[in-house]
């Protein structure tokens, strides 16, 4: 395609209101009008509490929090030191306060997973991963997200979203040690001793700006009964969060642009300045702002069926926090909200609660992942969602999870009753059924998938129709990769969102989308789906779906995945199109131990004592390759081609900036269409597998009796006509 025509496509892509959005703040940054209102508010003069809540004295603003007029989660946090102990156990107390101790030695904790030493306060300018730093003086207006001078600027900026605070307000309820208090204001002070209003690089984003607001206003209020908490310190911090406050007002044209989690945030930063701190001036203004795109946000950003529309797990658990966190307050305070924005914070909620695993409480990497967990107050895993899960089932008055170490977010927003009155806890138990979603659940809690087939009405971030995740015994068999790396060298910048990285079909080594840039892709690839009962009971245990991505060519992909019970899983893509065409399987496997066999071809996972057959079969001659860590790890003979992106294979991320082995299985044909390729999952070692007269035959054997439980046919000559999957394939009962 010409330049011009990509050009046009990213046009159609924003759209007139967001592209004049994002015009506008470009414009504002290039012609030196966004510096020259920042330089009106530089200076912590600017900022004096005299200024910003005349009549207001620092005393005054201490004492409100103290006896509680100011109404938070909590009045004294020593008071739920006890719950928590009894809650977390004796050793999550123990990694409690030794994480509040790495904090104070320096190590700070970054994208929920990782840590990075940085010292203590902080580095606030240094990238720790490259060493290389980024200079105080830099105007945030003349400055990217990534840069040779400096590297990936969310290295840079992660630290100064303050979530070390969270371990050691923990760490204080538990043992009531003044170090993490002092440590806190240390670090307050010294932030803004090297970061004056709107000066450098820490004032870039108004989502980073919001995200300090809620961590700040935490911490004051669980450290505002320690000596160390004085009304100078706290008249300061009232400063730096009503510059924060309006920093964050003056972007939120490009905030609105994105439509994106930016907005939600920044809007939900804005309400937190004026719901907490109404002294301030600009409180009922920012309150109402805040309340009012927030609105917006959530009814534009959530699908009526619970969907964030960025795709992303990882995010709709941000957004959730957020929404959990304003309703909490709102109802504190006596707030008024528009309803709207309840409503659809439980059908988020609900739709999240639909993909924790009931065994590990995990769920699927799916989307961009760049390790958000913006209010980490309990103990557990990165992608432990169970907290989650807990709080939105207090708050929201929906079925909650038997008690474990995960109610400690309840009590720390003082919704301990709303659990307690609950009946008798249950686990999930998701439909079947999705409505809308693009997202299709099959199995049960042991054994289930996830499945992705939608049609795209906003910019999508990954080209992965029809990618299916599978778990079993809590453990999750074929992943997603997730992010990695945003700005990082190629393949790394953003390289985990293309095609041939997930658990799909990819053809002549092209994506199913063009990627317009690292973001942005365009001629979005749209898929359907639908799920039934292969026994025609009221039993579901097929899904069958298809994608357009490759319309292009003139090319249809079809999916099949049927779900055998106890047995396991066999998947069925049908690539229906003419002429000959490159078609490559892909499956992202857990870094287990595992061992290959050919004729035909199978990798067996070994899975504690359990084995794990994973079998892969054509309609034509096709080749496999096993690559771990972006090596060859075993390959059958081939005359094919590398393709492109190769090196991205056998790789996962499991937050921001962390890069892991996993086991890619990849499965190769250079063939005359129609093609069919199949991938049995088999969990249960009594089964069977046989290829043989171009059929594929699944039987179990027990107690000296067969019994096949499924049968598919892979000639080459019955795909031709063949107008679904079902014409090709036969279930029966075990």
């Amino acid at each position: 395609m010409s330049k011009l025509g990509t050009v046009l496509e990213v046009g159609r892509t924003f759209g007139m209101r967001d592209g004049m959005l994002r015009l506008e703040y470009e414009l504002q940054r290039g012609t030196g009008l966004m510096s020259w209102r920042m330089r009106s508010a530089q200076g912590w003069d600017s900022w004096h509490l005299k200024r910003i809540a005349p009549g207001i004295r620092a005393e005054d603003l201490l004492a409100a929090r103290k006896d509680g007029a100011r109404r938070f989660f909590f009045t004294d946090v020593q008071t739920l030191g006890p719950s928590i102990k009894n809650v977390i156990s004796s050793d999550g107390e123990k990694s409690v306060l030794a994480e509040a101790d790495r904090t104070l030695a320096g190590d700070l904790p970054f994208f929920g997973d990782l840590s990075f030493a940085c010292g203590f306060p902080p580095r606030w300018f240094r990238n720790p991963v490259t060493g290389q730093s980024v200079s105080p003086e830099k105007p945030w207006t003349q400055m990217r997200f990534a840069s040779p001078a400096y590297g990936d600027l969310k290295f840079i900026l992660e630290p100064s979203r303050f979530l070390f605070v969270y371990p050691l307000v923990r760490a204080y309820a538990l043992s009531g040690d003044e170090r993490f208090p002092q440590a806190f204001w240390n670090a307050v002070e010294d932030w803004a001793n090297q970061s004056p209003p709107m000066a450098g690089p820490l004032w870039i984003c108004g989502q980073e700006c919001s995200l300090r607001i809620i961590a700040w206003s935490f911490a004051l209020h669980a450290f505002i009964h320690s000596p160390l908490t004085t009304s100078e310190r706290v008249s300061l911090l009232t400063s730096m969060i009503a510059a924060h406050a309006w920093r964050t007002a003056q972007t939120l044209g490009y905030a609105r642009s994105q439509r994106s989690n930016h907005l939600i945030s920044e809007s939900v930063g804005l309400w937190t300045a004026g719901t907490l701190y109404p002294e301030l001036g600009e409180a009922a203004v920012w309150r109402n702002l805040g309340a009012h795109l927030l609105h917006e946000a959530v009814l534009d950003q959530i699908t009526a069926e619970g969907v964030s529309r960025q795709h992303s797990l990882n995010y709709q658990r941000m957004i959730l926090h957020l929404l959990l966190w304003t309703l909490r307050l709102a109802e504190l305070s006596n707030a008024s909200l528009h309803s709207d924005i309840r409503e659809r914070t439980q059908i988020a909620f609900d739709f999240m609660c639909r993909w924790v695993d009931p065994v590990s409480g995990s769920g699927p990497n799916y989307g961009s992942n760049d390790g958000s967990l913006i209010l980490p107050l309990a103990p557990g895993s990165y992608r432990d969602y169970r907290p989650l899960v807990q709080l939105g089932a207090a708050l929201l008055d929906r079925p909650a999870l038997n008690s474990g170490p995960w109610d400690e977010a309840v009590l720390w927003f003082g919704a301990k009753r709303a659990l307690e009155k609950r009946a008798e806890p249950v686990q999930y138990s998701p439909p079947s059924l999705e409505t809308g979603t693009g997202y299709f659940h099959l199995g049960d809690n042991n054994s289930w998938a996830m499945i992705r087939a939608g049609r795209y009405t906003r910019r999508p971030f990954q080209a992965d129709q029809l990618h299916v995740d599978l778990w079993w015994q809590g453990v999750n068999l074929a992943r997603d990769p997730g992010t990695y790396l945003y700005n990082g060298p190629p393949p790394w910048n953003n390289g985990l969102a293309g095609t041939a990285v997930h658990n799909t079909i990819t053809l002549d080594g092209r994506d199913q989308m063009r990627r317009a840039s690292r973001f942005l892709w365009v001629g979005w690839a749209q898929g359907s789906g639908r799920l039934y009962s292969s026994h025609d009971d009221a039993n579901i245990d097929c899904f069958e779906g298809e994608h357009d991505g490759y319309r292009n060519l003139g090319i249809e992909h079809r999916r099949r995945v049927q779900w055998l019970r106890g047995a396991g899983w066999v998947i069925v893509d049908d690539i229906q199109g003419c002429g000959e065409h490159d078609v490559r399987l892909h499956w992202l496997a857990a870094d287990l131990p595992f061992e290959i066999s050919e004729s035909p071809f199978e990798v067996v996972f070994a899975a504690g004592p359990s084995r794990i057959r994973w079998s892969m079969l054509a309609s034509t001659e096709a080749t496999a390759a096993v690559i771990r860590a972006g090596n060859v790890v075993w390959s059958g003979k081939s005359s094919l081609p590398e393709s492109e992106g190769e090196q991205l294979l056998g790789w996962e991320s499991r937050t921001y900036g962390d890069l892991q082995p996993a086991v890619s299985i990849a499965y190769r044909t250079q063939s005359i269409l129609p093609v069919r390729l199949v991938t049995a999952i088999l969990t249960d070692e009594r089964c069977k597998l046989e290829s043989t007269d171009g059929e594929l035959v699944i039987s179990t054997v027990e107690s000296g009796k067969e019994s096949e439980v499924y049968r598919t046919d892979l000639s080459h000559e019955a795909l031709k006509g063949a107008g679904a999957h079902r014409s090709a394939v036969r279930v029966r009962r075990a």
